[in-house]
C-alpha cells in the first residue's frame, strides 16, 4: 500500500502563525489493565484538518489510548479535551452526545449494524440526532458513491464482501462531517486496493471537512498517508 507522494512533505505536525489550536487533546494519561500498565503519561494533540498516525507493537497501548480519547475508557490520571470540554469528567450521557455529534469511528470489521441496509447503516448518525429522513438519505447515499458502494445500498452486511462493508463504515463514520475521525486499523482486513480507498477517502475528510483524523496502525505503509505519526512502545511515546 503506498502513500500517495503529494503527502511526504506534511507529516511534521509543525506548528507556525494562524495554526488552529487543538480540537483534541490529553495530557498526562495514565490507564492500567488490572496490574499491568498500559499507557505511562501520553500527552497527545491533533488540530483541526490535521492526519496522525498513533503506531506500536501490539500491547503497546495505541488502542487504549484512542478509546481514551474517544471516552469509550477514563484514564486513571490525566485529562481529555474535546472542543476545550473535559471530556473524561462529564457524565456517560453527556460523553455519548458530544461522541454521536462530534465524532466519527471505523474500526477494523466495521462494526455495522447487520440488521439494517448499508444506507441505513449510513444515516443513522443523521437520524438519531435529529435529521429528517430524506436529506439523511440523500446525504448517505452521497457518500456511499463517494465510496465506490452506491451499488449495494440496499443490501445487508451479510450480502456484501468485506471490503465493500468496510467502505459503508467509513461513510457512516463521515457522513455528519464529525470534528474527529478515530480509525482502529481500518485496513488491517482489507485487500490493498480497497485500503486506499478508505484510506483516500479518510485523508480527503481531513481536506474537504476539516476533520481531525486519527488513525492506529502498526503499517509503516498506512501511516505514512499521515501528516504525523506518534510511536508508543511500553505505554510511552518514543520518537517514531
Amino acid at each position: 500500500m503506498t502513500a500517495p507522494t503529494r503527502r511526504a512533505d506534511r507529516r511534521t505536525g509543525t506548528t507556525g502563525p494562524g495554526t488552529p489550536p487543538a480540537i483534541l487533546r490529553a495530557s498526562g494519561l495514565h490507564h492500567s489493565y488490572g496490574a499491568t500498565p498500559v499507557l505511562r503519561g501520553i500527552d497527545f494533540q491533533v488540530r483541526e484538518g490535521e492526519t496522525v498516525s498513533i503506531m506500536g507493537q501490539s500491547g503497546s497501548g495505541k488502542s487504549t489510548l484512542l478509546h481514551l480519547l474517544a471516552g469509550l475508557l477514563l484514564p486513571e490520571s490525566g485529562a481529555v479535551y474535546l472542543d476545550g470540554v473535559r471530556l473524561d469528567q462529564l457524565p456517560e450521557r453527556r460523553r455519548a452526545e458530544l461522541r454521536l455529534r462530534r465524532m466519527g469511528f471505523v474500526f477494523q470489521f466495521g462494526d455495522l449494524v447487520p440488521e439494517l441496509s448499508l444506507v441505513e447503516n449510513v444515516e443513522l448518525p443523521l437520524r438519531v440526532t435529529g435529521h429528517r429522513r430524506r436529506p439523511s438519505r440523500r446525504r448517505a447515499m452521497e457518500m456511499l458513491d463517494r465510496l465506490g458502494v452506491a451499488g449495494v445500498a440496499q443490501q445487508r452486511v451479510s450480502e456484501v464482501s468485506g471490503g465493500q462493508a468496510q467502505r459503508a463504515a467509513v461513510a457512516r463514520a463521515l457522513v455528519h462531517e464529525p470534528a474527529v475521525v478515530l480509525a482502529d486499523e481500518p485496513t488491517g482486513s482489507l485487500d490493498t486496493t480497497t485500503g486506499e480507498l478508505v484510506l483516500e477517502a479518510l485523508m480527503s475528510a481531513a481536506q474537504e471537512q476539516n476533520s481531525a483524523v486519527v488513525l492506529v496502525t502498526h503499517e509503516l505503509s498506512v501511516a505514512a498517508w499521515s501528516q504525523r505519526t506518534v510511536m508508543l512502545r511500553d505505554g510511552r511515546e518514543v520518537q517514531a
